[in-house]
């Protein structure tokens, strides 16, 4: 019944009308943190891996094939169609994959409201398919359909499974996928900061969490409204492991992991709601702000005020690690901008000394920024110096991250190998 609750939960943030607009800025689903941190860092992690398979593809001639499963509105295809590759700054035509190469799109999703919105933006492309169906009794597939190189789930898709669905499922895929098909899949972080209130050592005693989708709301609004809840599965990667290790064992086919990413330490969708955690703080908002054109952003609120639990070392140890760094080079920025301000002779101050290379790498990005931004067009406080604040921040977060279970979202790239 666990569907159920998660299709009502959905169609109530639908009707709300933020879930699936596609308006980009300040709030709803697509934010400003969703498309330029959580897409790009899921891109990040995946192109390496597609790349190799787009490119054997090119050399035999033949069509990619993506599974989307949990697709919603096909923000899997809006992705996966737009990831960048490596390409120059002369060159027009970023893509990865050719939209000539992409033969198939196959996306799967229970809610229908959500699937037509997907067949409304995406479904007058030939090679696109949205269909009905779930995922909890294994992989639909329809007789005689051909393996896919890429089986891809995002934003905790996998979370709504139980152990046992999950298990069946990547037997399924292990099956169906040839030799060399990727499986992405993402869960709910056991120990993001979001929901530190639920962390427990012994995964036995909460392999779930009631999650809510009242981010949606105005915060006036969340204390008089009613929003369901449905289950969602926390994870570690020990506890990924043991369910694709298992699915391998009994299928004989090889599940290698080829790594484990923690996506959102900081920025989660409910990092400023306190409803899973009793000290919550705006700093999606804020972080979205940095990103949003001709708008200064008040930075004190970007500061970040990281309090531990009691009983977790390691967990508490890695979030501070970020932190710290995190409020080191907002403290930089802004005394590099206070220094920028006595005029163009004024010498910028140098970064503190720090045993973090990616902080390292922030502190010569923002001076190089804060130097440059000197006579150029515009508030390049707002348009050029909090863009590209907003970007170290991500690159501190990408770089300081171990795919422990600290963040949103646990990502796991899988290689069926035959």
């Amino acid at each position: 019944m666990h569907e159920e609750h998660a299709d009502q939960a959905y169609n109530e943030a639908i009707q709300h009308g933020q879930y699936s607009e596609r308006i980009k800025g300040l709030r709803g689903k697509y934010d400003h943190i969703r498309i330029l941190w959580e897409d790009l860092i899921t891109a990040f992690y995946l192109r390496p891996h597609l790349e190799t398979i787009v490119r054997k593809k090119e050399s035999a001639q033949e069509g990619l094939r993506l599974y989307d499963l949990g697709c919603g509105t096909g923000d899997g295809y809006d992705l996966l169609s737009k990831l960048p590759g490596r390409t120059k700054l002369g060159e027009h035509d970023t893509r990865l994959i050719p939209q000539e190469l992409l033969e198939h799109y196959k996306g799967v999703d229970l809610n229908i409201e959500l699937l037509k919105e997907g067949e409304n933006v995406f479904g007058h492309y030939d090679h696109v398919n949205f269909c009905k169906g779930d995922f909890y009794n294994g992989l639909p597939l329809e007789e005689g359909e051909r393996p896919y190189d890429l089986y891809f789930t995002s934003y905790g898709t996998l979370s709504h499974s139980s152990d046992e669905e999950l298990e069946k499922l990547f037997m399924d895929i292990a099956r169906h996928g040839r030799n060399g098909s990727l499986i992405m899949g993402d869960w709910i972080g056991r120990f993001s900061y979001e929901w530190q209130n639920l962390w427990t050592e012994n995964f036995q005693e909460r392999t779930h969490m009631e999650y809510k989708i009242n981010y949606l709301y105005d915060e006036s609004e969340r204390d008089q409204i009613e929003v369901s809840s449905f289950p969602m599965r926390l994870m570690t990667p020990q506890e990924v492991s043991e369910i694709v290790d298992r699915a391998a064992e009994k299928t004989g086919i090889d599940l290698e992991i080829i790594r484990f990413f923690d996506r959102s330490l900081f920025v989660g969708r409910h990092i400023e709601t306190g409803t899973y955690n009793g000290n919550p703080q705006p700093i999606r908002a804020m972080v979205n702000s940095l990103h949003e054109p001709g708008l200064r952003t008040y930075f004190p609120d970007l500061k970040f005020n990281f309090i531990p639990r009691k009983g977790f070392s390691w967990q508490n140890r890695m979030l501070k690690d970020l932190a710290d760094c995190w409020n080191i080079l907002l403290d930089y920025t802004m005394a590099l901008m206070k220094f920028s301000d006595h005029g163009s002779n004024a010498m910028l101050p140098e970064p503190p000394l720090t045993e973090f290379q990616a902080l390292e790498r922030a502190f010569d990005v923002m001076r190089q920024t804060v130097e440059v931004s000197k006579g150029l067009f515009g508030d390049t406080r707002a348009d050029l110096i909090e863009s590209q604040l907003g970007f170290a921040l991500r690159s501190l977060e990408m770089n300081m991250q171990r795919g422990m279970g600290l963040g949103h979202g646990l990502v796991a790239l899988i290689r069926v190998s035959k």
